[in-house]
């Protein structure tokens, strides 16, 4: 046959049958050996999902092996360290009132912030002011009566009609002056007392409180679903723009006025599930601000007996109002406050190319009547 036309016969014709059933026989091979090859994976994928499930179950009894370990030698090193007669809380006590004290910069910082802290407080007595001190500043003025060493700034709670007061008695007074700055990493609303020296990089944190009537079980919930829908708004409102590229904007930013009435929209939201009261008059208990910074863990409710009268507790040489359940409000804050922390390293809570800058340094020496 010439070969021309035997190449068109291969390529126009059917297949002989012979060669048809070749290619069937092949290609049902092929599947049976893919079939195969599957099943085997499946089989891998069992085993080695079976394996995850024995090395996480392993995992798990070794961490609570640790954990067990861990509670015992603490317990045994508390009983080592107690002395004879002393309880374990006055024995936790002195560790912590023993270990060192920040130096350096950092001691400086804190020297001043100290004596901001005493200013606010008077000032706040002079003009009838309420306020609470707060989270690390309660456990250090227990613990150390002092800063925690590696801490660095003062937090103070305050109501909302307080802080309207004391905004109105620092535009009065040329000595200190009240800042805002909106944080996009958090989102919040950074309120802040401090000196009307710029140079001076002391403040103390507001966080703001609303009185509010009803259970307060109940009310803390809802103010921490307001919290939840104030930062998503922030984040969905905002994406696009400047701000969360340059992550901080202060009053004078265009952003502001858009902000602040979405926050007020939010406090109006929380008022249609439970009743927001403008002062502290018919109170029965108290919810953190939407514009407040998220907890580690939930420290509420608030119940209004377990906030007022005021506790005192002695901080540097001053004594500081606290929650008159302060070891109440530290335990849902901190778990085992009493326990040795696992976070002993600096809380940076302003940049230390700042705080070192000549100006800073002059600023607290001079406001610490050091210069």
């Amino acid at each position: 046959m010439i070969p021309v036309l035997r190449k068109l016969k291969q390529r126009l014709l059917p297949p002989s049958s012979r060669s048809f059933h070749e290619a069937s026989d092949r290609s049902q091979a092929k599947l049976h050996e893919i079939r195969a090859e599957l099943s085997d994976l499946r089989q891998l994928v069992i085993e080695q999902a079976e394996q995850i499930k024995n090395l996480q179950a392993c995992s798990d009894n070794l961490l609570e092996a640790h954990r067990y370990e861990q509670q015992r030698d603490i317990m045994m090193y508390w009983q080592q360290y107690r002395r004879v007669g002393e309880s374990l809380e006055d024995a936790q006590l002195r560790f912590f009132r023993a270990l060192p004290k920040a130096t350096g910069i950092s001691q400086l910082f804190q020297d001043a912030e100290a004596q901001l802290f005493v200013e606010f407080d008077e000032f706040c007595k002079k003009h009838d002011i309420l306020y609470w001190a707060t989270g690390g500043t309660v456990l250090g003025a227990y613990r150390q009566q002092d800063f925690i060493p590696w801490d660095d700034d003062i937090d103070v709670y305050i109501a909302r009609d307080q802080l309207n007061k004391l905004k109105k008695a620092t535009e009065e007074d040329d000595r200190y002056r009240i800042t805002v700055v909106w944080d996009w990493y958090v989102p919040c609303k950074q309120i802040r007392f401090r000196l009307s020296d710029v140079d001076n990089p002391c403040f103390v944190d507001l966080f703001t409180l609303d009185w509010v009537q009803g259970n307060p079980k109940t009310a803390w919930e809802f103010g921490q679903e307001q919290r939840r829908e104030f930062t998503n708004s922030i984040r969905m409102q905002f994406k696009d723009t400047d701000w969360s590229q340059i992550l901080y904007i202060d009053d004078s930013n265009p952003l502001v006025p858009k902000l602040e009435q979405m926050l007020n929209e939010r406090i109006e939201e929380l008022g249609t599930h439970i009743t927001v009261l403008s002062d502290q008059e018919h109170a029965t208990a108290l919810v953190r601000g939407p514009e407040n910074i998220d907890e580690g863990h939930s420290s509420g409710p608030y119940p209004i007996d377990e906030w007022l009268p005021l506790d005192y507790l002695r901080f540097r040489n001053m004594s500081v109002p606290v929650p008159n359940m302060w070891r109440q409000y530290l335990h849902r804050l901190y778990g085992d406050y009493m326990g040795i922390p696992h976070d002993i390293s600096s809380h940076e809570h302003v940049a230390n190319d700042y705080i070192n800058s000549a100006q800073s340094k002059a600023a607290m020496n001079r406001f610490l009547g050091r210069l």
